[in-house]
């Protein structure tokens, strides 16, 4: 039995010198799934239905579709991360995420039956709440449920899960779209309503660490005792003594958001955070998704053979998850970072200056290695910047931020895309501001992360 200790930031210290067993993986690979499914099959869902059902059937134009999509990725996702950033925070992690799951599910099947332009921009903001949702918790829930030494390969092989869950998506895409594309929208609602919901009701305990910060001492070591003696039970030797010294944590009564702005040790991180999540978001994360299975589509592809070369590409992706993983701490994120940015930019360069379908499909396999790498590392080196008290309100700030990049620069798109010899505009777009700027502010101003407490690097 752990021997209960009297100072600020005992579960953090508790938590930080449990060994790596499968209860960690369980609760990872859960929430990530829920992570893919509610992303995948909700987030920019107008990307999968435009040039396949609504493009040929002409219910929408393409500037039409900007915005939708620009709304979707934009709009609805930043309302999502500060509304269920505050859940996270007042209410806790476990709520939020639940709740995420709940909207993710709920709001996407109405897009089966609408074809109205009003009331698809309607459903375009309220379908992606669920998406804000789990984009502000999973992280945070992560980072704060592992150790430093294991807190990489937890999150990135656990992340990697997510490629899979894409694989799978797509190739329930394959197989519907555009023939049976109302099913898959039913399908994926129930997946996330009737079998993750339970699942995580059941399976998800609350962040001790976030008990603690709010003072709930009680329910704090209620939940802690339960974790150490699944791991004890799941671990072969004894569990070592907490350090106290290592994880202080600072109590959330009277913590604001603006310590964001107004602190010092948080001032600039926050804000090259948010440069660096508006330019990505707006290039390769959603602008290259917005436009790249039009791209394909517009070079000779079909539905089938633009959502089997999605389904590759997180394959391939799953692979590159596998090898960051495995590096785990020995290089440090914002070197991963702008690795991931070169690979995405340099990807799409050759697929505009050589215009063949089967070299577009294989720079959209790596460009998607690029785009998953970075969104990854950057979701977990934001969760890990800051302390437990302002996790959640940061991840809102920088993150959430970030979306009104998807909303601008998404709209914008539209005429871009139009713009240039073989859609030039866009690939600028994607690649110089959207991909190689971002790398270069994250990989020269960044903060350093490998092996650092979590406690002490943020507070």
């Amino acid at each position: 039995m752990v021997e209960r200790i009297s100072y600020d930031g005992v579960m953090a210290a508790r938590i930080d010198r449990l060994p790596l067993t499968r209860v960690q993986w369980q609760l990872a690979i859960l929430v990530e799934v829920t992570w893919g499914f509610i992303i995948f099959d909700t987030d920019g869902i107008g990307a999968r239905l435009y040039p396949f059902v609504w493009r040929p059937n002409h219910v929408i134009d393409v500037v039409q579709y900007a915005v939708i999509q620009a709304l979707q990725v934009g709009l609805g996702i930043l309302l999502g991360v500060y509304i269920m950033s505050y859940v996270a925070d007042r209410y806790g992690r476990r709520p939020a995420i639940l709740l995420a799951t709940l909207l993710g599910g709920i709001c996407i099947w109405p897009f089966a039956y609408v074809t109205d332009f009003s009331w698809m921009v309607v459903l375009s903001v309220l379908s992606t709440l669920g998406v804000g949702g789990i984009v502000a918790t999973h992280s945070v829930y992560l980072s704060e449920m592992t150790s430093p030494e294991v807190r990489n390969r937890v999150l990135l092989t656990s992340q990697g899960v997510t490629a899979l869950v894409a694989v799978a998506v797509n190739l329930l895409a394959f197989a519907w779209i555009p023939s049976n594309w109302q099913l898959f929208l039913w399908v994926s609602a129930a997946i996330e309503v009737v079998i993750l919901l339970p699942l995580l009701y059941w399976k998800l305990p609350e962040s001790p660490r976030w008990l603690e910060a709010h003072g709930r001492h009680a329910e704090a070591e209620q939940v802690m005792a339960l974790y150490e003696r699944r791991c004890q039970a799941a671990s072969a030797v004894p569990l070592p003594a907490p350090n106290p010294v290592l994880d202080r944590v600072i109590s959330a009564a009277g913590g604001s958001w603006t310590e964001l702005f107004t602190n010092p040790q948080y001032r600039s991180r926050t804000w090259l955070l948010i440069f660096v999540w508006l330019l990505a978001y707006a290039g390769l994360i959603y602008g290259v998704g917005a436009f790249a299975a039009v791209f394909m589509v517009d070079h000779g592809g079909n539905a089938h053979f633009v959502f089997l070369t999605i389904a590759v590409a997180y394959a391939a992706l799953f692979v590159g998850f596998l090898v960051n993983a495995r590096l785990g701490e020995r290089i440090e994120r914002r070197e991963v970072l702008f690795f991931a940015g070169v690979l995405f930019a340099a990807a799409w360069t050759v697929a505009w200056l050589v215009p063949n379908l089967w070299v577009i499909a294989g720079c959209y396999v790596v460009s998607r290695i690029g785009t998953g790498l970075f969104l990854f590392n950057l979701y977990n080196y934001t969760a890990v910047a800051y302390p437990t008290r302002i996790r959640s309100k940061a991840f809102a700030w920088t993150d959430g931020l970030g979306h009104l990049g998807a909303w601008a620069g998404v709209t914008l798109l539209g005429p871009l895309y139009a713009f240039g010899p073989d859609h030039l505009g866009w690939i600028l777009w994607i690649i110089i501001p959207g991909a190689l700027l971002p790398a270069a502010l994250i990989r020269f101003g960044g903060i350093r992360q490998a092996r650092a407490v979590l406690e002490q690097i943020s507070t």
